[in-house]
């Protein structure tokens, strides 16, 4: 009996839990990368992030930045990147008057279309604000509107490790990521953001997902459903 207990096999020891499976997406699945406030110092950086990668992104352009940045936005628009209007300097468009909205969205896109040769077709407003009033004026200068589904919150300079944490661990299918390339004053670091997006893309690609562009050559996204972000309250953005 000693002898046979002590040829036994020896049960396994405890052992751990098993690793987590790899996380997958639906085959085909896409992701759409939109910067903010821009053009700034910062946006060449991440023109040639995103050149390196090989990946599009819309830039929604606060008019005032665009005017005192002019080639920079005409870099974006070569690079074959879509442009959007933002506002001329960024207000919470729900707080004014019919005709201030208006000239806040036309004074923008006059200035893209001189620069670019071409008015914009989206736009987003400032803080995620808008009320019938404000999407009534903008649908009657033929811009569409587009929200955000996954904020990267590197406007409040977290680090560049929790930019690419915001992005990874929330996003999902046709989700709308939104960083910032600029800021309304033109005077706030964005450097995390651009240390943080070569990451964040090789980090979403190995997650399954490919990059799409809010803009076709024929405007808008052609898709009759095409992702549009839901419409989030008002907040920092």
């Amino acid at each position: 009996m000693l002898i046979a207990a002590a040829c036994a096999p020896v049960p396994p020891g405890p052992q751990g839990p098993p690793p987590p499976p790899p996380t997958t997406v639906p085959p085909g699945s896409k992701v759409y990368l939109t910067f903010d406030d821009g053009p700034s110092i910062y946006t060449p950086q991440v023109l040639s992030v995103l050149q390196s990668k090989g990946v599009p992104a819309t830039f929604f352009v606060v008019g005032k930045n665009a005017a005192q940045h002019p080639s920079t936005l005409q870099q974006e628009h070569s690079a074959g990147e879509g442009t959007g209007n933002h506002t001329w300097d960024h207000q919470d468009l729900t707080t004014l008057s019919a005709d201030q909205v208006r000239t806040e969205l036309q004074s923008t896109s006059d200035e893209i279309a001189n620069l670019i040769g071409t008015p914009p077709v989206l736009w987003r407003p400032p803080y995620g604000a808008v009320n019938d009033n404000v999407t009534g004026i903008a649908s009657s200068l033929g811009l569409s509107m587009r929200l955000w589904d996954v904020d990267s919150a590197d406007w409040t300079v977290p680090g560049v490790d929790s930019i690419v944490s915001n992005v990874v661990s929330t996003v999902k299918p046709d989700a709308i990521i939104l960083f910032h390339d600029g800021s309304p004053g033109d005077d706030e670091d964005r450097s995390q953001t651009v240390t943080a997006l070569p990451t964040v893309i090789d980090r979403l690609r190995s997650m399954g997902y490919s990059f799409g562009s809010l803009v076709t050559n024929a405007g808008a996204s052609s898709a009759p459903t095409g992702p549009t972000g839901p419409r989030v309250p008002i907040g920092p953005e």
